[in-house]
């Protein structure tokens, strides 16, 4: 059966994208190819092309206010002062109370503290955790409040760790809860939603995921300084109230939206995924991969029917378009269905595909050449023998 020319050239396509995708997977690792990369700058190391959509869309005009979320700010307020708070703040009946707070050492009178805390109800606690150095599966208690003994068992706690622990690295997400030797630790953000939204923390453990992706876009809190809380006690109530710094340097984590965010508004914007339950659906490893081969593919094959006098331009063209669609299609995606896709993998085999097709035509004209040469030395020897 006779093979016809378009036919030929749709199996050359498959096998430069077949070789494409072996080059592609030779020289990932050692690279840590991120297409992200290419326009990431050198303040932000760490970046991604998700990072690029979420910061995109957290500077529309639009925004929403988290009716469920109250942040009070305690900037430089010493125990006393933070006492004063949680006595205003547990009369207004909160749903829960979170205090982002490590009280490392007890202090001379800490006892206006300790009495406030045990008369705010529904309260979280903060602690972090480590790395167990028995198991590398489980973490074990690392810092907690030092009146977290006398507080328990009334007072629930929540670990305040990010997924990284490198102060470099972006977070994006939170991981959901910590399983020690003893026992499991949930989130910060996850023992506050225990409280108020046992339902939704139902959902988020159906979901099966040991990390989540912080919904930061477009969304703000409305935030009280101490001295406001006298004013404003009546918009408490029914509240998730957190309390923690907005100003400490040292608590300052880069973000998708901000360089410089502290803990207390990220653990805010965890919660609030959980709350609102637009969580973030990723594509696994090997569907972008089956994208990017599709992509490839299709790249490979358009550029076996375009002549050869406007090839290099028109395959330039295609990259620039090809480059606006992954970024538009990446963007509504990202936004309009919380779905995030790695188009990483799609640019690097794109890539990777015209080096394919270049060596692939290179080494057609070798064996050409070769083929030629030695029909040549075949005519030459063959006129040899018939002269004899």
């Amino acid at each position: 059966m006779k093979i016809d020319q378009k036919n030929i050239k749709y199996l050359k396509a498959l096998g430069i994208t077949i070789l494409a995708f072996l080059l592609s997977q030779v020289l990932l690792s050692p690279l840590t190819f991120s297409a992200a990369t290419m326009i990431s700058t050198p303040g932000r190391s760490d970046f991604t092309i998700t990072d690029f959509y979420c910061h995109v869309a957290d500077k529309r005009a639009v925004r929403v206010l988290d009716h469920d979320v109250v942040i009070v700010d305690i900037g430089a307020c010493d125990r006393d002062d933070i006492a004063g708070i949680l006595e205003i703040v547990s009369v207004c009946e909160p749903r829960a109370v979170g205090v982002d707070i490590l009280f490392g050492k007890p202090h001379e009178d800490d006892s206006r503290l300790i009495n406030a805390l045990r008369g705010c109800p529904n309260l979280v606690m903060a602690l972090s955790v480590k790395p167990d150095t028995t198991d590398i599966q489980r973490f074990a208690i690392d810092h907690r409040s030092f009146l977290a003994d006398s507080l328990s068992p009334l007072t629930a706690a929540g670990a305040t760790n990010f997924p990284t622990t490198e102060s470099d690295r972006t977070i994006r997400d939170f991981r959901v809860e910590f399983p020690c030797a003893s026992d499991t630790v949930p989130s910060f953000a996850l023992a506050l939603a225990e409280i108020a939204a046992p339902l939704q923390v139902e959902h988020l453990r159906q979901r099966g995921n040991r990390e989540e992706v912080i919904n930061f876009c477009s969304r703000t809190y409305t935030t009280y300084l101490p001295e406001e809380l006298p004013d404003n006690a009546d918009r408490l109530r029914d509240k998730i109230v957190l309390l923690g710094s907005l100003s400490q340097t040292e608590d300052m984590h880069t973000t998708p939206v901000k360089s410089a965010m502290t803990g207390v508004m990220i653990h805010a914007h965890a919660l609030s995924t959980i709350l609102s339950e637009e969580y973030f659906f990723k594509l696994n490893k090997w569907w972008n991969w089956a994208i990017a081969f599709v992509s490839c593919f299709s790249v490979v094959a358009m550029s076996m029917f375009i002549p050869v006098s406007i090839k290099s331009m028109s395959m330039r063209v295609f990259q620039i378009i090809l480059l606006y669609i992954t970024i538009r299609y990446g963007y509504d995606l990202f936004i309009d269905f919380n779905i995030i896709v790695n188009f990483s993998y799609s640019l690097l085999m794109i890539t990777f595909g015209l080096l394919a097709n270049d060596f692939w035509v290179g080494t057609e004209g070798c064996l050409g050449w070769m083929k030629g040469k030695m029909a040549k030395i075949r005519t030459f020897k063959l006129k040899i023998n018939t002269s004899r």
